[in-house]
Protein backbone atom coordinates (compact mmCIF):
# COMPACT_ATOMS: atom_id res chain seq x y z
CA UNK A 1 0.00 0.00 0.00
CA UNK A 2 1.46 3.55 -1.17
CA UNK A 3 -0.87 5.85 0.48
CA UNK A 4 -3.50 5.99 3.41
CA UNK A 5 -5.88 9.04 3.21
CA UNK A 6 -7.27 10.19 6.37
CA UNK A 7 -10.37 12.33 6.91
CA UNK A 8 -12.01 13.96 9.64
CA UNK A 9 -15.17 15.02 9.22
CA UNK A 10 -18.06 16.85 11.37
CA UNK A 11 -21.03 18.29 9.25
CA UNK A 12 -19.39 19.33 6.10
CA UNK A 13 -21.60 16.62 3.72
CA UNK A 14 -21.01 18.50 0.79
CA UNK A 15 -17.63 19.50 1.20
CA UNK A 16 -16.71 15.98 1.99
CA UNK A 17 -18.28 14.45 -1.30
CA UNK A 18 -16.02 16.97 -3.43
CA UNK A 19 -13.05 15.87 -1.62
CA UNK A 20 -14.01 11.80 -2.16
CA UNK A 21 -14.37 12.25 -5.85
CA UNK A 22 -11.32 13.86 -6.38
CA UNK A 23 -9.19 12.03 -4.93
CA UNK A 24 -8.73 8.82 -7.64
CA UNK A 25 -7.39 11.44 -9.96
CA UNK A 26 -4.54 12.58 -7.69
CA UNK A 27 -3.31 9.36 -7.15
CA UNK A 28 -2.57 8.01 -10.38
CA UNK A 29 -0.50 4.33 -9.78
CA UNK A 30 -0.77 4.40 -6.75
CA UNK A 31 -2.57 1.88 -4.27
CA UNK A 32 -4.17 3.96 -1.60
CA UNK A 33 -6.26 3.15 0.91
CA UNK A 34 -9.15 5.85 2.37
CA UNK A 35 -10.56 6.33 5.98
CA UNK A 36 -12.95 8.96 7.00
CA UNK A 37 -13.66 9.48 11.25
CA UNK A 38 -17.17 10.99 10.94
CA UNK A 39 -17.22 12.73 14.41
CA UNK A 40 -20.92 12.39 14.82
CA UNK A 41 -22.50 14.42 12.04
CA UNK A 42 -26.00 15.05 12.08
CA UNK A 43 -26.06 16.12 8.50
CA UNK A 44 -26.19 13.03 6.51
CA UNK A 45 -22.50 12.45 5.93
CA UNK A 46 -22.28 8.90 7.18
CA UNK A 47 -25.12 8.16 4.90
CA UNK A 48 -23.66 9.71 1.65
CA UNK A 49 -20.26 8.19 2.14
CA UNK A 50 -21.51 4.77 2.70
CA UNK A 51 -23.94 4.97 -0.43
CA UNK A 52 -21.96 7.11 -2.73
CA UNK A 53 -18.23 6.15 -1.75
CA UNK A 54 -18.57 2.17 -0.99
CA UNK A 55 -15.17 1.80 -1.00
CA UNK A 56 -13.91 3.98 1.49
CA UNK A 57 -13.88 3.11 5.45
CA UNK A 58 -16.23 4.80 7.35
CA UNK A 59 -15.41 4.79 11.46
CA UNK A 60 -18.00 6.46 13.21
CA UNK A 61 -16.46 7.61 16.28
CA UNK A 62 -19.50 8.90 18.24
CA UNK A 63 -19.13 12.18 19.71
CA UNK A 64 -16.86 14.91 18.25
CA UNK A 65 -13.76 14.26 19.04
CA UNK A 66 -11.70 17.04 17.50
CA UNK A 67 -8.95 16.64 15.02
CA UNK A 68 -6.24 14.85 16.72
CA UNK A 69 -7.93 12.27 18.42
CA UNK A 70 -9.92 11.25 15.55
CA UNK A 71 -6.90 11.05 13.25
CA UNK A 72 -5.14 9.12 16.46
CA UNK A 73 -8.11 6.57 15.92
CA UNK A 74 -6.51 5.55 12.35
CA UNK A 75 -3.01 6.69 12.58
CA UNK A 76 -1.63 3.19 14.12
CA UNK A 77 -3.30 1.20 12.17
CA UNK A 78 -2.74 2.77 8.72
CA UNK A 79 -0.88 0.17 6.03
CA UNK A 80 0.29 3.02 3.77
CA UNK A 81 4.25 3.38 3.42
CA UNK A 82 2.81 7.13 3.23
CA UNK A 83 -0.11 8.59 5.32
CA UNK A 84 -1.61 11.62 4.55
CA UNK A 85 -3.84 13.89 7.03
CA UNK A 86 -6.59 15.50 4.48
CA UNK A 87 -9.32 18.61 5.86
CA UNK A 88 -12.53 17.78 4.13
CA UNK A 89 -13.05 20.62 2.56
CA UNK A 90 -10.16 20.26 -0.13
CA UNK A 91 -10.60 19.01 -3.49
CA UNK A 92 -7.14 18.06 -5.45
CA UNK A 93 -5.92 18.49 -8.12
CA UNK A 94 -4.84 15.65 -10.83
CA UNK A 95 -1.80 13.84 -10.07
CA UNK A 96 -1.08 15.78 -6.76
CA UNK A 97 -1.01 13.11 -4.24
CA UNK A 98 1.77 11.10 -6.39
CA UNK A 99 3.88 14.35 -7.15
CA UNK A 100 3.67 15.07 -3.22
CA UNK A 101 4.98 11.22 -3.00
CA UNK A 102 7.71 11.15 -5.50
CA UNK A 103 9.09 14.47 -3.90
CA UNK A 104 9.27 12.99 -0.27
CA UNK A 105 11.00 9.57 -1.53
CA UNK A 106 13.66 11.47 -3.14
CA UNK A 107 14.14 13.56 0.45
CA UNK A 108 15.48 11.02 3.03
CA UNK A 109 15.18 13.34 6.06
CA UNK A 110 11.51 14.39 4.99
CA UNK A 111 9.25 13.90 8.07
CA UNK A 112 6.00 16.52 6.65
CA UNK A 113 5.20 17.82 3.14
CA UNK A 114 2.39 19.79 1.85
CA UNK A 115 1.48 21.15 -1.62
CA UNK A 116 0.41 24.61 -2.66
CA UNK A 117 -3.17 25.47 -1.27
CA UNK A 118 -5.08 27.64 -3.60
CA UNK A 119 -8.56 28.81 -2.21
CA UNK A 120 -11.88 28.59 -3.95
CA UNK A 121 -10.58 31.34 -6.85
CA UNK A 122 -6.91 29.61 -7.42
CA UNK A 123 -5.36 31.79 -5.49
CA UNK A 124 -2.80 30.69 -3.16
CA UNK A 125 -3.82 30.48 0.45
CA UNK A 126 -2.23 29.63 3.71
CA UNK A 127 0.00 27.29 3.05
CA UNK A 128 2.81 27.46 5.80
CA UNK A 129 4.12 29.12 8.37
CA UNK A 130 6.72 29.95 11.02
CA UNK A 131 7.02 28.90 14.63
CA UNK A 132 4.93 31.64 16.75
CA UNK A 133 7.15 33.97 18.61
CA UNK A 134 5.94 37.28 19.70
CA UNK A 135 7.78 39.43 17.43
CA UNK A 136 5.24 38.62 14.70
CA UNK A 137 2.43 39.80 16.87
CA UNK A 138 4.28 43.20 17.30
CA UNK A 139 5.46 43.56 13.77
CA UNK A 140 1.48 43.06 13.26
CA UNK A 141 0.66 45.99 15.46
CA UNK A 142 3.55 48.19 13.86
CA UNK A 143 3.52 47.27 10.55
CA UNK A 144 -0.34 46.35 9.95
CA UNK A 145 0.19 46.86 6.22
CA UNK A 146 3.09 44.63 6.34
CA UNK A 147 5.07 47.23 4.46
CA UNK A 148 8.46 45.94 5.75
CA UNK A 149 8.22 42.66 3.80
CA UNK A 150 9.98 44.15 1.08
CA UNK A 151 12.67 44.05 3.35
CA UNK A 152 12.49 41.47 4.26
CA UNK A 153 10.64 41.65 7.73
CA UNK A 154 7.22 40.15 6.86
CA UNK A 155 7.79 36.89 8.64
CA UNK A 156 4.20 35.79 10.14
CA UNK A 157 3.40 32.93 12.54
CA UNK A 158 1.10 32.11 9.05
CA UNK A 159 2.35 32.57 5.42
CA UNK A 160 1.10 32.37 2.00
CA UNK A 161 3.45 31.59 -0.86
CA UNK A 162 3.40 33.12 -3.91
CA UNK A 163 3.26 30.80 -7.11
CA UNK A 164 6.67 31.32 -8.26
CA UNK A 165 8.25 30.46 -5.09
CA UNK A 166 10.18 27.20 -5.05
CA UNK A 167 10.32 24.56 -2.41
CA UNK A 168 11.29 24.97 0.73
CA UNK A 169 12.18 23.56 3.88
CA UNK A 170 9.91 25.36 6.25
CA UNK A 171 9.10 25.41 10.23
CA UNK A 172 5.21 24.05 9.78
CA UNK A 173 2.83 23.18 7.22
CA UNK A 174 -0.76 23.75 7.37
CA UNK A 175 -2.63 20.57 8.37
CA UNK A 176 -5.08 20.72 5.78
CA UNK A 177 -3.33 18.22 3.17
CA UNK A 178 -0.52 16.64 5.36
CA UNK A 179 1.65 14.09 4.09
CA UNK A 180 3.82 11.96 6.35
CA UNK A 181 6.16 8.96 5.70
CA UNK A 182 4.95 6.22 8.21
CA UNK A 183 8.32 5.70 9.27
CA UNK A 184 8.13 9.69 10.92
CA UNK A 185 4.79 8.82 12.30
CA UNK A 186 6.69 5.82 14.31
CA UNK A 187 9.28 7.90 14.85
CA UNK A 188 7.38 11.56 15.92
CA UNK A 189 4.53 9.88 17.67
CA UNK A 190 0.94 10.60 16.88
CA UNK A 191 -0.80 14.02 17.19
CA UNK A 192 -0.79 15.20 21.21
CA UNK A 193 -4.84 14.64 22.01
CA UNK A 194 -4.67 17.85 24.04
CA UNK A 195 -4.94 20.05 20.94
CA UNK A 196 -8.79 19.59 20.09
CA UNK A 197 -8.43 21.37 17.27
CA UNK A 198 -5.12 23.84 15.38
CA UNK A 199 -1.90 24.13 16.50
CA UNK A 200 -1.48 20.08 16.27
CA UNK A 201 0.06 20.32 13.19
CA UNK A 202 2.66 22.33 14.17
CA UNK A 203 3.06 20.84 17.78
CA UNK A 204 4.36 18.16 15.11
CA UNK A 205 6.40 19.73 12.91
CA UNK A 206 8.09 21.17 15.97
CA UNK A 207 8.75 18.12 17.20
CA UNK A 208 10.18 16.80 14.25
CA UNK A 209 12.02 19.47 13.20
CA UNK A 210 13.51 18.76 17.25
CA UNK A 211 14.41 15.10 16.50
CA UNK A 212 16.62 16.61 13.40
CA UNK A 213 14.15 15.97 10.53
CA UNK A 214 12.86 18.35 7.84
CA UNK A 215 9.50 20.13 6.83
CA UNK A 216 8.94 20.89 3.09
CA UNK A 217 6.59 22.95 1.05
CA UNK A 218 6.56 21.62 -2.33
CA UNK A 219 5.90 24.12 -5.08
CA UNK A 220 4.86 22.06 -8.14
CA UNK A 221 1.39 20.06 -6.45
CA UNK A 222 -1.65 21.77 -5.74
CA UNK A 223 -4.72 21.36 -3.50
CA UNK A 224 -7.34 23.42 -3.40
CA UNK A 225 -8.29 24.33 0.24
CA UNK A 226 -11.81 26.16 0.70
CA UNK A 227 -10.73 27.40 4.17
CA UNK A 228 -13.00 28.15 7.00
CA UNK A 229 -15.87 25.82 5.42
CA UNK A 230 -15.41 23.05 7.81
CA UNK A 231 -15.33 25.32 10.64
CA UNK A 232 -18.06 28.14 8.90
CA UNK A 233 -21.26 26.90 11.16
CA UNK A 234 -19.35 27.84 14.08
CA UNK A 235 -17.16 30.73 13.62
CA UNK A 236 -17.06 32.02 17.14
CA UNK A 237 -16.12 28.73 18.81
CA UNK A 238 -13.50 28.94 15.89
CA UNK A 239 -11.75 31.72 17.28
CA UNK A 240 -11.68 30.61 21.05
CA UNK A 241 -10.78 27.47 20.28
CA UNK A 242 -7.63 28.63 18.21
CA UNK A 243 -6.70 31.31 21.11
CA UNK A 244 -6.91 28.11 23.63
CA UNK A 245 -4.52 25.52 21.04
CA UNK A 246 -2.20 28.61 20.62
CA UNK A 247 -1.39 28.98 24.52
CA UNK A 248 -1.38 25.20 24.94
CA UNK A 249 1.13 25.43 22.11
CA UNK A 250 2.76 28.25 23.99
CA UNK A 251 3.00 26.80 27.06
CA UNK A 252 4.19 23.45 25.82
CA UNK A 253 6.86 24.40 24.39
CA UNK A 254 8.18 27.64 25.27
CA UNK A 255 6.59 27.26 28.92
CA UNK A 256 3.62 28.73 30.96
CA UNK A 257 5.38 31.83 31.99
CA UNK A 258 5.71 33.30 28.13
CA UNK A 259 1.69 33.06 27.64
CA UNK A 260 1.46 36.31 29.04
CA UNK A 261 3.62 38.04 26.64
CA UNK A 262 1.88 36.33 23.53
CA UNK A 263 -1.42 37.61 25.12
CA UNK A 264 -0.20 41.38 25.70
CA UNK A 265 1.45 41.73 21.80
CA UNK A 266 -1.90 39.91 20.50
CA UNK A 267 -4.16 42.55 21.89
CA UNK A 268 -2.09 45.54 20.74
CA UNK A 269 -1.86 43.88 17.34
CA UNK A 270 -6.01 42.83 17.23
CA UNK A 271 -6.90 45.88 18.28
CA UNK A 272 -5.26 48.25 16.43
CA UNK A 273 -6.42 46.08 13.16
CA UNK A 274 -9.87 46.13 14.44
CA UNK A 275 -9.97 49.91 14.49
CA UNK A 276 -8.36 49.88 10.86
CA UNK A 277 -10.66 47.60 9.51
CA UNK A 278 -13.77 49.46 11.27
CA UNK A 279 -12.44 52.95 9.35
CA UNK A 280 -12.02 51.48 6.44
CA UNK A 281 -14.23 52.83 3.65
CA UNK A 282 -13.49 50.21 0.62
CA UNK A 283 -15.63 47.32 0.89
CA UNK A 284 -17.88 47.87 4.41
CA UNK A 285 -19.18 44.37 4.90
CA UNK A 286 -15.49 42.36 4.65
CA UNK A 287 -14.10 44.82 6.39
CA UNK A 288 -16.76 44.77 9.17
CA UNK A 289 -16.79 41.29 9.49
CA UNK A 290 -12.86 40.89 9.95
CA UNK A 291 -13.12 43.85 12.45
CA UNK A 292 -15.69 41.96 14.54
CA UNK A 293 -12.85 38.67 14.40
CA UNK A 294 -9.74 40.98 15.51
CA UNK A 295 -12.01 43.04 18.21
CA UNK A 296 -12.52 39.01 19.55
CA UNK A 297 -9.43 38.26 19.30
CA UNK A 298 -8.17 41.16 21.11
CA UNK A 299 -10.91 40.60 23.62
CA UNK A 300 -9.94 36.62 24.62
CA UNK A 301 -6.13 38.07 25.31
CA UNK A 302 -8.26 40.16 28.09
CA UNK A 303 -8.84 36.49 29.76
CA UNK A 304 -6.94 34.50 31.97
CA UNK A 305 -8.24 30.82 31.11
CA UNK A 306 -10.66 30.15 27.59
CA UNK A 307 -13.42 28.02 28.69
CA UNK A 308 -14.88 26.37 25.55
CA UNK A 309 -16.99 23.43 24.95
CA UNK A 310 -16.82 21.59 21.75
CA UNK A 311 -20.24 22.07 19.26
CA UNK A 312 -22.33 19.14 19.15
Amino acid sequence: MDLSIIIVNWNTKKCLANCLASIGEACPGLQYDVHVVDNASSDGSEEMVREQFPEVQLLQSGANLGFSKANNLILPQAKGRFIMLLNPDTVATKGAFRKLIQFAESKPDLAAVSPLLTDENNRPTITYGFFPSPRFHWMGFWDPLRLLRFVGMGGRVVHIPKRSDPSTKVDYIAGACFLMPRAMVNTIGLLDERFFMYFEETDWCLRARKAGKEIWYYSDAEVAHLEGQAAARVSLFSIRQLQKSYRQFVAKNYGQSKVGHYRIAQFFEYTLKAILRSLALRNRPKNMSLATGYRERARLQLQKKIMIEPPK
